[in-house]
This record gives structure tokens, C-alpha cells and sequence, in this order.
């Protein structure tokens, strides 16, 4: 099968689905229709090229969700080149890291970042930076001038292979790593999407997960794309925006981390909304208690389907079927067209009802890490994509996640390793050694704790080092919780025991 650029995906979905809305700016009522998206990411890759952007080179974007952020992303990959989300809640640390690995030529931005940015220019003054005001100037002012306003040129004529984003997850060497999106990985999940979510033209959903993130993008938007549907992008998750959003725009599905389901429940419970129009709810990045799951859908009249994805894989692998059997607890069966594994430390299949690592194979999955050639021999092999997550399958094909075979922290469907957080704190004068774990926690699922021993004679408040994690991590990474130990706990050959830190 040939499959379509991300040029021409849109351009078939414009023709398709024309002047229905496609996407919605909550607060500002600012839409867009789907042939109104493509225009305008036609004149905005124009605006790119103008400014000295060629294929293959990339750009950044440190920006609030809104969909000034959705038109940048797709017209970057429409000029040819590679989009680049930056978290931001990054610190200036975190936002250089991801602008030089990924040696990004231009910076599109918004003053809510002002400050970080000053430190930003000064420590590399190589990147371009394009500041926009989103409160009164789009993205199309900043980039088309009025007074000189782009034409609409011929878009780069993009491959399937060609990368279209490069989304960046922190790694177990501390530092974040390039996740290599292509053309293909997007068409074919955005089909795939509205297929195993069972979405139509009728369907409206909301945007509020972290547009930086796969699961931001592909779930409410590229399935909406896909379908027909149309998408209300939220700045942020909050409660009474969200209920408001329901209301006001009958929105019929949500897709969220189990955090957001667990909050709608308890503000549900202190006051009840009009959620009449929801039929379904979304759940994916880490699981959902039966409890929640049962207790949402009787209070809110909706059915929850539960997903297994992550960035390698462009959002989707599993999911549990809209029109047969859902089994609470279980991440569901293969989506179609992406075949999956459950192999031991050899890569040979475990039998049914065993646990194994999930590895999986498809379309969706990711070309490789960018300029780390030895971590992506690591991880794929013939196609075959590890994950790191362990599982078990039961006799009836539904898989159920076992737990993590590395030391990732899921805390309010953000990921989490220690190791970069580790790798700060013995950044700080004062400390000989830190370890860091995740512990329970129940509004985040978890949290980072950090252990940590002085040098000899040093002294240094838990306040001090909370203060010192947040001018170096962003705020989710910095741990809830500090220990001071005399000595860490540790093996005959020096390393620390962290199953024994508790």
C-alpha cells in the first residue's frame, strides 16, 4: 500500500470533509475548518521556506496548547521540515538539551516563556527564536506579515519515509531522547485511531493533554482528522473547563491520563454537570483502577475505553474493541494492521497467560532514535519494537500490563525516570549521593522520591534541595518527597539498593 504524506492526508481530508469544523480555541471561540487548516498551513509553509527554512531541517515549538500550535505543526511538515514539541514547563537546562540534540533552526515561542528564553538566547544565540503573543497575534501575523503577506507556494512533496516530528521522552541515560515520527507512522495511525475508537464526523472531543506529547496529538486530534470530527483544544486540563466544554460544545468523547478521570469524578461528586452528550471516555498512559473505571461510567452515563500506546509506537497499539467485548483492567487486542509480541530476555515468546516484555511491529512504529544508532539497534529488531513494559495475554488475545521493566514513573500521565533527576541533585554542592524512586501516590498514580546523603560535614535543608530540582527540573519531575540519609543502602560492589529504600 502507498501510503500518503501528511500534505496529502489533509489535502484528502479537506476535500472530504470541507467547511466542517475541524478545531476550536477554548475561551476564544477562534475556529477553523478543515479546508480553512489547510490553507492556512499552506500559507504558513510558505511564511517557513521565506524565512529560510529547507527540507530536513527542523523546528522547535515551546508552546501553550492552543491551535495556533496544531497549524504550526502541520505546516513546518507541509515546508518539508521536522517539528519539534518542547514541554513548557522545561527549564532553560531542559529546552537547550532538546534545541541542540536536535540542532532545531528556528524557535517558535510565546511570551508565557519570555523568561526562560532570555536564558535560552543567551546560553545559544544559534537558534532563531519567533516570540508570538497568542492573547492578541496568531502564528499566521507573526510568520505572514500583514503588510507583505506570504503567498501560497507549492508544499515540499514529502515521502511516507520523510520524518515529520521528532517528539523527545526522557531516557534511562538521564537525558531526553529523539523519537523519530514519520510520515507514514502519522497517516496510518490517524486511520487507525478513528477505526479501533469507532469515531465519526458526528464526534466532538476535547484537547486538554500536553499537545507536546504523542498522546495530545494522535488520540483527540489525528483521530479526529481522520474522521471527520472536531476538536476543542484546551490550554491545560482543568475540571470546570472541561465540564463547561461538554456543555457548550457537546463534546462526545474524552481522552485522558486516569488523573483527569479521577478528578472529573470527585468535582462530579461536589457538583453534578449536564454530561449528556459524552458517550465515551479515553484512557490511556498508565491504569486505571476498576474502581474509577466503574464508578465513572455509572456516574456519568459513558463507557471507558481503555488503550496501551506510547511515543515509539505514534500513540496506539491496543486497545480494547468499541463494538465487541471491553475487559476492565486489560489494555484490549492488537489494533489492526500492528502485531504483537510477548517475549522473555532473548526474544522468544513466552506462552499464554506468562509474563513477557511487549514488543510489537506495524506501521505506527517509529523509525529510530534520532542520532542515537545504538540505542535503536537496541530496541528494534527486524521490525519488532521493545517497549520495556511487561505483560501477560489471556486465552482470548486481551493483554493486561504487568508491570515496568525499567524504573519509569508515570506521575499524572507524565513519564518520569529517576536517573535525570538523580543526575541533578548530584549536580548540587552538597550531596555525595541520591537516589530516586516512585512511590504511590492517589490523585498522581505516582510520585518521585528522592534519598539523598550529604558530604561529610555539609549541611543542607530538604527546602534548599526542593529549591534547587525546581530551577533545574520541571515542576512534575522535582520529587514530592526528600530523605536524609547518613549512607544509601548498597550491594558488595558499590550499588545502591533501591528496592530497599522505601
Amino acid at each position: 500500500m502507498k501510503w500518503p504524506s501528511v500534505g496529502e492526508y489533509l489535502k484528502k481530508k479537506a476535500l472530504q470533509f470541507g467547511d466542517r469544523r475541524l478545531i476550536t480555541d477554548y475561551g476564544t471561540d477562534v475556529a477553523y475548518s478543515y479546508k480553512e487548516f489547510d490553507t492556512l498551513t499552506d500559507r504558513l509553509a510558505s511564511g517557513f521556506r521565506k524565512l529560510g527554512i529547507e527540507p530536513g531541517d527542523r523546528i522547535a515549538f515551546l508552546y501553550p496548547n492552543h491551535t495556533d500550535l496544531l497549524l504550526g505543526y502541520f505546516a513546518a511538515i507541509k515546508a518539508g521540515a521536522t517539528s519539534v514539541p518542547i514541554n513548557p514547563a522545561y527549564t532553560p537546562r531542559e529546552i537547550m538539551h532538546i534545541l541542540n540534540d536536535s540542532g532545531s533552526k528556528i524557535l517558535i515561542s510565546t511570551d508565557q516563556s519570555e523568561n526562560n528564553l532570555k536564558v535560552v538566547e543567551k546560553e545559544d544565540p544559534a537558534v532563531s527564536t519567533i516570540m508570538v503573543r497568542i492573547d492578541n497575534q496568531r502564528l499566521q501575523d507573526r510568520i505572514n506579515s500583514p503588510a507583505d503577506p506570504a503567498g501560497i507556494e507549492e508544499t515540499f512533496e514529502s515521502s511516507a519515509d520523510d520524518l515529520a516530528m521528532i517528539f523527545y521522552t526522557s531516557g534511562t541515560t538521564g537525558k531526553p531522547k529523539g523519537v523519530m515520527i514519520s510520515h507514514r507512522n502519522i497517516t496510518f495511525t490517524a486511520s487507525n485511531m478513528a477505526q479501533s475508537y469507532g469515531l465519526s464526523a458526528a464526534d466532538v472531543t476535547i484537547a486538554c493533554l500536553p499537545l507536546n506529547h504523542i498522546f495530545g496529538n494522535a488520540s483527540p486530534f489525528w483521530g479526529s482528522l481522520a474522521s471527520g470530527g472536531s476538536v476543542v483544544v484546551m490550554e491545560r486540563f482543568k475540571t470546570e473547563w472541561v465540564f463547561d466544554a461538554i456543555r457548550k460544545y457537546r463534546a462526545t468523547w474524552f481522552p485522558g491520563v486516569p488523573t483527569m478521570f479521577n478528578y472529573l469524578l470527585s468535582d462530579f461528586d461536589k457538583h453534578p454537570r449536564d454530561v449528556s452528550s459524552l458517550e465515551m471516555g479515553l484512557s490511556g498512559g498508565a491504569s486505571l483502577s476498576l474502581e474509577h473505571l466503574k464508578e465513572f461510567e455509572g456516574k456519568f452515563g459513558s463507557s471507558i475505553l481503555e488503550v496501551y500506546g506510547l511515543t515509539e509506537s505514534t500513540g496506539l497499539v491496543t486497545a480494547n474493541p468499541v463494538y465487541g467485548v471491553r475487559k476492565a483492567g486489560s489494555i484490549g487486542i492488537c489494533a489492526s494492521g500492528v502485531a504483537v509480541r510477548l517475549v522473555d530476555a532473548d526474544w522468544r515468546d513466552v506462552p499464554i497467560g506468562e509474563v513477557g516484555e511487549l514488543v510489537f511491529k506495524g506501521p505506527n512504529g517509529t523509525k529510530g532514535f534520532w542520532e542515537l544508532p545504538e540505542e535503536t539497534e537496541k530496541r528494534i529488531r527486524d521490525g519488532w519494537i521493545s517497549t520495556g513494559d511487561l505483560a501477560y495475554q489471556d486465552s482470548e488475545g486481551y493483554f493486561y500490563i504487568a508491570g515496568r521493566k525499567n524504573e519509569l514513573i508515570i506521575s499524572g500521565g507524565y513519564n518520569i525516570y529517576p536517573r535525570e533527576i538523580e543526575e541533578v541533585l548530584y549536580r548540587h554542592p552538597n550531596i555525595r549521593e541520591a537516589a530516586v524512586i516512585g512511590v504511590s501516590d492517589l490523585s498522581l498514580g505516582e510520585v518521585p522520591k528522592a534519598f539523598v546523603a550529604l558530604k561529610a560535614g555539609e549541611k543542607t535543608q530538604v527546602d534548599d534541595l526542593r529549591k534547587f530540582c525546581q530551577e533545574n527540573l520541571a515542576m512534575y519531575k522535582v520529587p514530592k518527597v526528600f530523605v536524609l540519609m547518613n549512607e544509601l543502602p548498597k550491594n558488595m560492589s558499590g550499588k545502591i539498593l533501591k528496592k530497599e529504600l522505601i
